[in-house]
């Protein structure tokens, strides 16, 4: 496949991912209903795709939102696909990695990334999250478990797709390999992919003051990539965050 043809491939996954998120109301309201009784007024997503995920803040809050991607094809979607909303002035897009995040610190009522975790640095993207966010504010994190990576691998070996199956179990041992050594294993910027589990962000986010407080439950969050509600550490003597949106169904 030329250059050309995996850019259009990828502005078609794109587009038919902002396409998509209007069949999925659940989302949209899960979104809102996390936030609901804080003041949102500024948003991020990191590895924001087209964009979609910042709609709820921006429509329904009047909230301000920022995205940022490695790709230069995603950031170009997210632009264009804003520009024909009556929103566009409230959005801003910038390439550059989650590892170096250009803004101030404290800058954002809400952080969002959504599986784009398991492709950068882990500690360091992290640490970058949570120096943008604000003392108050939420970070809304999707992962994928090695649950998730565990059924991909075994259905490929079924299709007899193997190197695909050996791409996943790369992944799988590098996952290993950065839970038993707290190190994550380093082959170039596209071979480095891990798993994460909540023990693991556990261990990150109690060196950055962070801790999970919840889980977000719709559809698009389950066992295998569940999506967490993560917020500054307080004492634990205050009442747990509770689970909200709608129940999830099993992927």
């Amino acid at each position: 496949m030329s250059d050309y043809e995996a850019n259009l491939d990828y502005e078609k996954y794109l587009v038919s991912e902002w396409d998509d998120y209007p069949s999925h109301p659940e989302r949209y309201r899960a979104s809102l209903a996390a936030v609901n009784g804080k003041k949102v007024t500024h948003v991020l997503d990191v590895g924001c795709g087209a964009g979609q995920e910042l709609l709820p803040f921006v429509r329904e809050l009047g909230a301000r939102g920022a995205g940022v991607d490695i790709s230069p094809k995603a950031i170009e979607v997210a632009r264009r696909q804003f520009a024909a909303l009556d929103c566009r002035d409230q959005v801003e897009f910038s390439c550059c990695p989650a590892e170096s995040l250009p803004y101030p610190d404290g800058r954002f009522d809400v952080v969002m990334c959504r599986v784009a975790l398991p492709f950068t640095e882990n500690g360091v993207a992290l640490s970058e999250m949570a120096r943008v966010l604000r003392p108050d504010g939420l970070v809304i994190l999707k992962i994928h478990h090695f649950l998730y990576y565990w059924r991909r691998f075994w259905i490929a070996l079924g299709r007899r797709q193997v190197r695909q199956a050996a791409a996943i179990g790369r992944v799988l041992f590098n996952g290993t390999v950065y839970h038993l050594t707290g190190r994550q294993p380093h082959h170039g910027p596209r071979m480095r992919e891990v798993f994460q589990t909540r023990w693991m962000l556990r261990r990150v986010f109690a060196r950055l003051g962070l801790q999970i407080r919840g889980e977000l439950q719709n559809s698009d969050s389950n066992h295998r990539s569940p999506v967490y509600l993560i917020e500054r550490a307080t004492p634990a003597s205050l009442p747990k965050l509770e689970v909200v949106g709608t129940p999830a169904t099993a992927a």
